[in-house]
């Protein structure tokens, strides 16, 4: 582990240069997921005339209610109706909301974000802009779903990159109509997420001429010294991310973004980290707190925490695209290590905790992989391993800790050692 004296000394480099203070892609959320949007909606077992996806269709006998909207799952907001005879239930349940765009916005894109359980069909102003678990062709009112969605499947939202060219001036109506896989099924859930950019390039986080060497610092030396604060703004790509010359981050995995004013799930999470429960306890057992705070909510499916279906949907799907840290489980359904040890140091630093986050191997020398770790500096001079993809909390001694010794560099040397403790010490002591 770095000696005291060089984290000092690079934290005060870092500062200079204003790490995190990584400027935020400008964005306009369209339509909020969750009780923030009232949707109309029809439940009948009568299907709407064939021009309910137009603006100009009257909604009004329509019943509205704030999303999610469904029945049979957790989290709804509004339960829809399906008939009295729970065996043959609509296959179709017929959705509309309402929104508006300035005459000045110049959008040119959109990202369209919705979980929707089993297959939907989205229209932006009477012309289809998305569909899932969907065949193709026309859809008819009993048109069923390919798949039954079931456990993490049905509780991760899809993301589609749109232009914005349907948009209008004024009033625009999102039309969409789920479908079920058979009229037996049990639940329905329909939530989503219109965000609106100038431009492509609004897309991926691009990083200012003066930040582009602090942050390729941190890539190359994989540890943020607990001093140091994740500011909004932060960006990371994993071990593999690049700047180009106009400072565009550029990775073959996810861009994950730390912004707090525009990431609902992040507010929700820094809440608890303020919270009295956490902070009426003593600096270990707050971190243990924020550990399990952790653990709990980067799952979907509290009892598959597999990571690699994670890695692989995020790296075919996402893919040098910025991904705001709190989507990520509703996304790919479970956060993997560096997702988690990055959301734990946030949430330390709002809890006052001094935390490193921490880069590298785990492993051994002739099996290992990359990893992402965090370590919790004490006033005291003790310091805490905490692995929150393990579910580890350790003491950290001079001989490091039971299991420390499989926590490596990213060249596959032992990140904690006696010797190293040793001499981290006798620097401690000369500074």
């Amino acid at each position: 582990m770095p000696s005291l004296r060089i984290i000092i000394t690079g934290l005060l480099f870092l500062c200079s240069l204003c790490l995190q203070a990584l400027p935020v892609t400008a964005e306009v959320t369209l339509i909020p997921s969750g009780k923030a949007s009232v949707w109309k909606y029809d439940d009948n077992a009568t299907p709407p005339r064939a021009d309910w996806m137009l603006r100009t269709f009257d909604d009004r006998p329509w019943l509205s209610g704030p999303a999610p909207l469904g029945f049979g799952d957790a989290g709804l907001n509004t339960t829809v109706r399906f008939g009295a005879d729970p065996q043959h239930k609509p296959i179709t349940t017929y959705f509309r909301h309402t929104f508006q765009v300035p005459a000045d916005s110049k959008l040119q894109q959109l990202v369209l974000l919705i979980r929707s359980d089993d297959g939907v069909v989205v229209y932006l102003n009477g012309t289809e802009i998305a569909r899932n678990n969907l065949p193709g062709g026309q859809v008819t009112p009993e048109t069923t779903a390919i798949n039954a969605l079931g456990g993490v499947l049905e509780r991760l939202y899809q993301s589609f990159t749109l232009p914005a060219d349907r948009l209008q001036p004024g009033t625009n109506l999102l039309a969409v109509e789920v479908h079920q896989a058979n009229s037996r099924s049990t639940d329905l859930f329909l939530d989503l997420i219109l965000r609106g950019y100038q431009n492509a390039e609004e897309l991926r986080p691009t990083l200012k001429t003066q930040e582009q060497q602090a942050a390729s610092d941190y890539h190359t030396k994989h540890f943020i010294a607990p001093q140091l604060k994740i500011s909004d703004g932060y960006v990371d790509g994993g071990r593999g991310m690049q700047l180009d010359p106009q400072g565009h981050a550029r990775s073959r995995r996810e861009l994950i973004v730390v912004d707090r004013q525009r990431d609902a799930a992040l507010k929700k999470h820094l809440e608890f980290a303020r919270s009295k429960e956490v902070m009426s306890l003593a600096p270990d057992q707050r971190a243990m707190k924020l550990a399990q705070y952790v653990d709990q909510n980067m799952s979907l499916d509290k009892n598959n925490r597999a990571t690699m279906a994670a890695v692989s949907l995020l790296t075919d799907e996402y893919a040098n695209q910025g991904v705001l840290l709190g989507d990520v489980t509703q996304l790919c359904g479970a956060g993997v290590c560096r997702h988690r040890a990055l959301l734990f140091k946030i949430l330390a630093d709002e809890a006052g905790l001094d935390v490193a986050l921490v880069r590298g191997n785990y492993g051994d020398a002739t099996r290992h992989g990359g990893h992402a770790w965090n370590e919790l500096h004490l006033k005291d001079g003790r310091r805490m391993l905490i692995d929150t993809m393990q579910r580890r909390i350790e003491l950290l001694t001079p001989e490091g800790s039971k299991t420390s010794d499989r926590y490596l560099t990213i060249d596959n040397k032992p990140w904690y050692s006696k010797a190293k403790a040793a001499k981290e010490n006798s620097d401690t002591d000369s500074d």
